[in-house]
């Protein structure tokens, strides 16, 4: 391909696909010089697409602001035509944007839902027996470019994260520390592991020198009594979440976005999962070294003890 290819990938959610998304991006821009992307994003992950400087333009999706705002991005997508539209999400809105797209080639997923496969002229097969994980189904798309379903190339943000964050790295001797972050948020209250607050304060007693930061989109009440434990929860913005996970040594998270945004960049993770299936959403590759699952036993997540979660942070730290 040696003449400009431009792609429009339609990935608008959820924060761990749209990681995904981009891990894709970042192979494609790695093996293709020639490529232009363009990507719909909701307007709450702007910010990460943007930061990760791999789109050419951004169209911002509003899910919460009526059909006017809806047709108004239909009417910019269509003064474009691609040579690819990439359906990454397989959901309704996500077809009708490849419906009113530009393209000769307009490519979806198998297990696309929703009806959305109706704006398709391909699909792209399922990944095979064994290789069922989120990122797995979307490597599937590099095959339409001739390319390896194979990651290649790193994932990198530059971000503008605020002067509380970027001083919570340092001691008062003016020393960089080391960051252990705590996830302690899901969507989903029963995917939540709830010892979070035991955790931060074994970590506090036993890395007097580290940082535990306690981290959520909404305020979670994590108590501690060791002055290393700070939490951060409600009071950063997505590059300040980006910045800390791309700077930090480890994080520990429920089955949630933050699990897929450190293994994209390489930062060591401890993924705690309940009743979802770690084959389909483990952080990736799952067979990494510092890519740690602990998988409840019975679906309960009380039944992951904080012994064993500190076991593999104080290896990974």
């Amino acid at each position: 391909m040696s003449q400009q290819i431009n792609i429009l990938i339609i990935k608008p959610s959820s924060l761990g696909d749209i990681v995904h998304g981009l891990q894709v991006a970042a192979t494609i821009k790695k093996r293709l010089p020639n490529i232009s992307i363009d990507w719909v994003v909701r307007d709450c992950f702007i910010d990460v697409v943007k930061s990760s400087r791999l789109a050419d333009k951004i169209f911002v999706f509003y899910r919460d602001q009526g059909l006017r705002k809806f047709i108004d991005l239909m009417s910019k997508i269509r003064k474009q035509h691609y040579d690819y539209v990439f359906d990454m999400q397989g959901l309704a809105r996500s077809g009708i944007m490849t419906y009113f797209s530009r393209s000769d080639r307009k490519i979806g997923r198998s297990d696309a839902r929703e009806f959305s496969w109706m704006a398709y002229n391909r699909k792209i097969p399922l990944p095979q027996v064994g290789k069922k994980n989120a990122l797995d189904i979307l490597l599937q798309f590099l095959s339409e470019l001739g390319l390896e379903a194979k990651l290649q190339g790193n994932l990198k943000f530059s971000t503008s994260p605020s002067t509380m964050v970027r001083d919570i790295f340092y001691n008062d001797k003016h020393e960089r520390c080391k960051l252990i972050l705590l996830f302690p948020e899901s969507r989903r209250k029963k995917k939540e592991w709830p010892y979070f607050n035991l955790l931060a304060d074994a970590l506090g007693e036993k890395l007097s020198t580290a940082r535990i930061i306690v981290l959520a989109q909404r305020w979670i009440n994590v108590p501690s009594t060791f002055p290393n434990v700070y939490n951060l929860s409600a009071r950063t913005s997505m590059d300040d979440l980006i910045y800390l996970v791309q700077n930090s040594t480890l994080v520990i998270a429920n089955d949630s976005a933050p699990i897929h945004l450190a293994a994209a960049l390489s930062t060591s993770v401890i993924a705690l999962f309940g009743s979802t299936d770690p084959a389909r959403f483990a952080p990736y590759p799952i067979d990494s070294e510092c890519n740690v699952v602990l998988q409840a036993k019975n679906k309960k997540l009380s039944s992951i003890s904080v012994e064993d979660v500190m076991a593999h942070a104080l290896r990974l730290v």
